[in-house]
């Protein structure tokens, strides 16, 4: 195959959250040397001779290449010489070996090839690189408002800074981090970069660099390096001495569609690997594919990918193209093709694949089937139910129509609120009303046309008799304290408050005796506290908890809109249960217990919601005046607490660690 062929499948499976790419050496060449030049490096650092074969292939005096076996040999007593040194001393032994060009630490460029990668956000990449060069790339094309939304404004904790970048954090192959990889499948997570094989870092910046970005620390650092491995010992010890990442590896593999970049695949124990999960596990659901270059095969010396054992043994495709050089081109369409392009398409290019952008529910018993016993109608412009039919919610990546009057439907926006009790507008809402002064629905925008529905403290508002509403999910508050920031809003904001705004809003829409609602999002605008993610999820409690109070509503159709890709890729991918939290109070809870030592174990408990922190720590055995509380993202600006009546959101994680 060519890389025409599989690009359309590559950006479909990318939408869907299943595309994973598997970066190896050849990514990080020229900056970072081969596995060859490694082995030679590290066999000078640790003081060992080199067998006259290789030693006279490296001075040209023969073409016979090593062979692998002889390369595993080499590479177990290179390890072995370096093993008189401490932790540290080694690791930088590997980083000098590692260093093809001879630059500084913290200063070699970063290859084109991997810049072209990690122009676009991965939510999880594998790399048998030791190197930082992607992870750097990443961050220094970071731009997490293309994700999250409008670019934030005022001050942000670091919690909430973790919560909606962009930029991976760097895992092992501990227990932990496994689990953490399992955790990114099927549920929303920080970008991961999983180093199967060990991180030096200090290539492409200072390690002190990647602490203030929240990429890794120095305790990870370390740790990290530790599990550096280059012999082919430590590749049989990792492997099979190590059942859990040998499993969660094997998870990876099975379900999700990976792409082999630059990677040394072709190495005996990587293929070993992939033949034992194919033969535990069956064939996977997704294919793999791995991009050679035929430039690599031309002089005879290596034999190319034999496509019948890759597809039929390993599920690996190879796709061949030609020249190194053009991996960056290649990189570049791919991500053109799923994310923000670097120029216009060409005259008469046409779009490679499908985004799914609508996703529909209905309220309804049993199997429900599709009736064919009525004739087809044609639908109007504005179609839904007839009241008594079943109820519809529609998730839709689009932005918020301007309702016409007389049709049924009307639009929620979301807004925050003044010390006056009207609502304060913000992008959502003031392109609505403009949008309704352009269409000449309303003669002009006149704000003492908005009409609370509570003396004070409103949560929804309604704009005249116009199908215009708001809903303004913040806390009640007489006497604010000044903000700490002049950038920051001027009214309090908190999770718990979105679900009976929400509810409220909903109630003031059907109250008008609106049949259809189109909803913007809630209270993630450009001062939230958030990833969008976590109020999008207290939205959804919101819909369940309004038709739940009110069963015989005379909504309808409920239009839910999503503006974000940091809320739409999960809802695509399936990280995010619609339906369960649609229907059931009952949630799954992610609860961090942490020791004074700082040794984490991570629990999945169910409970119903409303869930306060005291219930869990019943739950989790926890003596309550001995542990203090974190909830991430925190639900509101207060520091972590030792108070158990906190509510708990069903997209929190809760930390618990002992109490100082």
């Amino acid at each position: 195959m060519e890389f025409d062929d599989i690009l359309p499948h590559l950006a479909s499976t990318y939408r869907r959250g299943l595309l994973v790419p598997f970066i190896g050496s050849g990514m990080s060449i020229p900056v970072c040397t081969g596995w060859l030049k490694l082995l030679v490096g590290l066999a000078r650092e640790g003081g060992v001779a080199l067998p006259e074969n290789i030693q006279h292939y490296l001075d040209g005096k023969t073409d016979r290449a090593p062979e692998t076996a002889e390369l595993y040999r080499l590479a177990d007593k290179a390890v072995m010489g370096l093993g008189s040194l401490d932790a540290d001393l080694r690791a930088e032994a590997f980083r000098k070996a590692l260093n093809a060009s001879g630059s500084a630490p913290g200063t070699c460029a970063i290859p084109p090839q991997t810049q072209a990668l990690a122009r676009c956000y991965w939510p999880l990449v594998l790399t048998t690189n030791y190197d930082d060069l992607y992870v750097v790339s990443r961050m220094r094309q970071s731009r997490p408002a293309v994700l999250a939304g409008p670019e934030r404004v005022g001050t942000a904790s670091l919690t909430a800074k973790r919560d909606e970048t962009d930029v991976p954090e760097v895992l092992g192959r501990s227990v932990e981090d496994c689990h953490k990889v399992l955790r990114s499948l099927d549920a929303p997570t920080r970008p991961i970069l999983w180093a199967l094989q060990g991180f030096l870092g200090g290539q492409a910046e200072r390690p002190e660099t990647l602490d203030a970005e929240l990429i890794l620390d120095e305790p990870r650092r370390r740790l990290l390096a530790g599990e550096v491995v280059a012999g082919h010992q430590q590749y049989q010890r990792a492997i099979n001495a190590q059942p859990h990442f040998r499993r969660a590896f094997a998870e990876v593999f099975s379900r999700r569609s990976l792409l082999f970049l630059g990677s040394g695949i072709l190495e005996d124990y990587l293929i070993n690997l992939f033949g034992e999960i194919a033969h535990h596990y069956g064939p996977g659901p997704y294919p793999h594919f791995a991009l050679f270059a035929r430039e690599e095969f031309k002089n005879g010396k290596k034999a190319p990918p034999d496509e019948r054992f890759f597809q039929t043994r390993l599920g690996i495709t190879p796709v061949l193209y030609e020249n190194y050089d053009d991996l960056k081109d290649l990189l570049g369409r791919l991500t053109d093709t799923v994310w923000e392009r670097r120029s216009p398409p060409a005259a008469g290019a046409r779009p490679v694949a499908w985004l799914p952008d609508e996703l529909g529910f209905r309220l309804t018993d049993g199997m429900d089937r599709p009736s064919t016993d009525r004739p087809n109608k044609p639908a109007p412009e504005f179609a839904y139910p007839p009241v008594g039919e079943s109820r519809r919610l529609r998730l839709r990546y689009a932005p918020l129509p301007v309702p016409a009057p007389g049709r049924g439907a009307c639009v929620i926006v979301s807004s925050g609120r003044n010390l006056d009790n009207s609502p304060d507008l913000g992008r959502q809402g003031n392109h609505l009303l403009e949008g309704a002064v352009q269409a000449k629905h309303i003669p002009h925008r006149d704000p003492s046309q908005w009409r609370p529905t509570r003396p004070e403290h409103s949560l929804s508002y309604r704009y005249g008799d116009t199908p215009i509403f708001a809903v303004a999910a913040r806390l009640p508050q007489t006497d604010p304290p000044p903000p700490p920031h002049p950038g920051d809003p001027k009214d309090s904001r908190d999770l718990g408050i979105i679900v009976p705004a929400v509810a409220e809003a909903l109630r003031l829409a059907d109250a008008a005796g609106f049949h259809q609602v189109h909803l913007g999002p809630v209270a993630s605008g450009q001062y939230r506290l958030w990833n969008p993610l976590h109020p999008f999820v207290q939205t959804l409690a919101g819909i369940r908890q309004y038709f739940t109070d009110h069963p015989r509503s005379g909504i309808q159709l409920l239009e839910l809109h999503v503006f974000s890709p940091a809320v739409w890729f999960p809802v695509v991918a399936g990280k995010v249960p619609v339906a369960e939290i649609l229907a059931s109070d009952v949630m799954k809870i992610w609860v961090d217990i942490r020791d004074s030592l700082g040794a984490s174990e991570i629990h999945a408990v169910t409970a119903r919601a409303p869930t306060k922190v005291g219930q869990l720590k019943e739950l989790c055995g926890l003596v309550p005046d001995r542990w203090s509380t974190e909830i991430l993202p925190r639900p509101s600006k207060d520091e972590p607490t030792d108070k158990d009546d906190l509510l708990v959101t069903p997209s929190s994680i809760v930390v618990f660690s002992p109490r100082k």
